[in-house]
């Protein structure tokens, strides 16, 4: 009893000795535990602060020493990104077997057209260019598109008169004011790359000053590099869509056209090749005052060749100004073989000649050229030359000298409308019928298409642009001209032009010649016998008032084409 009663506090204070070491053990453990939490918690915000101090750093690098360059481009790319993603959202939530589906994809491509044409202005440079000439394809695209992104042509954001300024004293070390006797910062035109400024010599001349913005050489590579990323995106989710190769092959042009001292000589040399049309007229070049990103011309009064208000109101004529346009771009294309790529009605303006009181065409913008081989010249004027005669023989043997295997295809491209031996004739006006068609082949041929422009000499890639434009600003004129009968006249003299001058050669030359004007004579004959037909029976009371008006439109078209 008395052992017992000694071991029991013995026992008690063993029991406590434990409790304690484990209650220390609980605790120790629980603040082992804490600070572990601790360190773990101390390390994620080191490393979030580190995160953001590198982050800041490389932002104030990129903006202490590239003006904010990459900072740009990144924006620029979720911009895109952001946009590219709500049009395709859109277009994949259509339903096809909605019966309001017409009303409903029109409503998307309006929406789409508003997004894209907003990113463009936001983004400016590139975007901007691309976006023109998207609005050029009006025979292809949907009218919502090529109408809200034509906008681009006079909506292009003007920058600041510090970015003016950076350019000059970069590239001239001297401001604007210093140089020029007069230099007034508001820009008369803000162009995709470059704004335009009316300055004057110290001599009094005044002049043109085109300026590029201070930051599009260090970007250009970035944006082409992001649009082309983009277009694979939509190529993977829209699989007719096929535009990605395009820009691929045309980048090493379109970074050409950032050398202004490039464009100045191509200046010279479009003056020297077109110097027998004295209607057309190049700004002369300023080279003491032009540098990389600066470009000094001759000043010149005129007005747009979209605006058909001011056309009418200097008195010139729609007719006029078409055919010295059509002539003028197929002297180009078939005989210098310099072609002016990028004719927008940004870049051809009107004058009156104070001497015939007729239309004088001046062309501005000479950045972006193609040059066409002989070889491919002559080929493609035989090509157009037996397309418009039908010549199915003639076009067959052209296309292949231009490795061109579709060759039915290949001229609907070229001429913009449906071309086939027994089809209608080759046409510069197209009726809503043949613009629908176009559309309906566009969507359901996409892959002909893009395999025919993968066919064709790239040289003729930024050819199939300048007819696009041109034929853009024959439609704006209401197409009152025929323009493949009348640059079919000019590929036909160009063909002897570019052969060797032998007899023989010339004697060829002559009787391909009369008989190509032979054959737009009987055309024309045709046309004028159907038409005494159809008034014989409108006299004699069997035929419908409306004939004779269906072949007055027509005769109109075809003594245009003939004057």
């Amino acid at each position: 009893m008395m052992l017992q009663m000694q071991q029991t506090p013995i026992l008690r204070n063993a029991f406590r000795q434990l409790l304690v070491s484990k209650q220390f053990h609980s605790k120790r453990s629980g603040d082992q535990h804490k600070i572990k939490s601790q360190f773990k918690w101390r390390n994620v915000s080191y490393v979030r602060l580190g995160a953001l101090v590198a982050g800041v750093c490389a932002v104030g690098y990129d903006g202490v020493v590239n003006d904010f360059t990459y900072c740009g481009s990144f924006v620029r790319f979720v911009r895109s990104l952001k946009t590219a993603t709500l049009i395709a959202v859109d277009y994949l939530g259509l339903d096809k077997n909605d019966p309001a589906y017409e009303q409903n994809i029109k409503l998307v491509h309006q929406n789409s057209a508003n997004r894209l044409l907003e990113t463009c202005l936001l983004n400016g440079g590139l975007y901007i260019k691309v976006g023109q000439g998207f609005a050029a394809i009006n025979h292809i695209l949907p009218v919502e598109y090529t109408q809200t992104l034509a906008k681009l042509q006079d909506q292009c954001l003007p920058t600041t008169k510090a970015d003016i300024q950076k350019v000059f004293q970069t590239d001239f070390g001297k401001l604007p004011e210093e140089i020029y006797k007069e230099f007034d910062y508001t820009p008369v035109a803000a162009a995709s790359l470059a704004q335009v400024f009316k300055a004057r010599l110290h001599t009094g001349q005044q002049v043109a000053v085109k300026v590029q913005y201070s930051d599009l050489q260090k970007r250009f590579i970035s944006d082409l590099a992001t649009i082309i990323f983009l277009q694979d995106i939509v190529e993977l989710i829209f699989k007719d869509y096929n535009f990605g190769w395009i820009m691929r092959d045309l980048r090493k042009n379109l970074v050409q056209e950032l050398n202004f001292e490039q464009e100045a000589r191509n200046a010279e040399r479009c003056a020297k090749d077109l110097r027998k049309l004295t209607y057309v007229h190049v700004p002369k070049v300023y080279w003491g005052l032009t540098m990389r990103r600066v470009l000094t011309l001759e000043w010149i009064d005129g007005i747009k060749v979209s605006d058909i208000e001011g056309i009418k109101k200097l008195g010139l004529s729609l007719i006029d100004v078409d055919r010295k346009l059509f002539i003028m771009f197929a002297e180009q294309i078939f005989k210098s073989g310099f072609v002016h790529a990028d004719p927008h009605p940004g870049n051809i303006f009107l004058r009156k000649n104070q001497q015939n009181g007729k239309a004088d065409i001046v062309i501005l913008d000479h950045g972006l050229y193609e040059h066409l081989p002989r070889s491919v010249r002559i080929a493609l004027s035989d090509f157009w030359v037996a397309t418009v005669q039908r010549d199915e023989m003639r076009m067959k043997a052209a296309a292949n000298k231009m490795r061109v295997v579709d060759y039915m295809k290949f001229a609907s491209v070229l001429f913009q409308q449906p071309v086939g031996i027994e089809g209608p004739s080759i046409r510069s006006k197209l009726t809503q019928q043949d613009i629908d068609y176009m559309q309906k082949v566009a969507k359901h041929q996409f892959e002909i298409i893009m395999n025919t422009l993968k066919e064709m000499p790239r040289c003729l890639l930024f050819v199939t642009r300048n007819l696009n434009i041109v034929r853009a600003i024959s439609n704006m004129h209401g197409d009152v001209v025929d323009r493949p009968r009348l640059m079919a006249r000019c590929a036909q003299r160009s063909i002897y032009d570019q052969s060797s001058r032998s007899p023989v050669a010339y004697l060829s030359w002559l009787t391909r010649r009369i008989y190509f004007e032979y054959c737009l004579w009987v055309s024309g004959f045709k046309i004028r016998l159907i038409d005494w037909y159809l008034n014989f029976l409108y006299l004699v009371g069997r035929a419908p008032e409306s004939a004779k008006t269906l072949i007055k439109d027509v005769m109109d078209q075809e003594k245009q084409m003939l004057n």
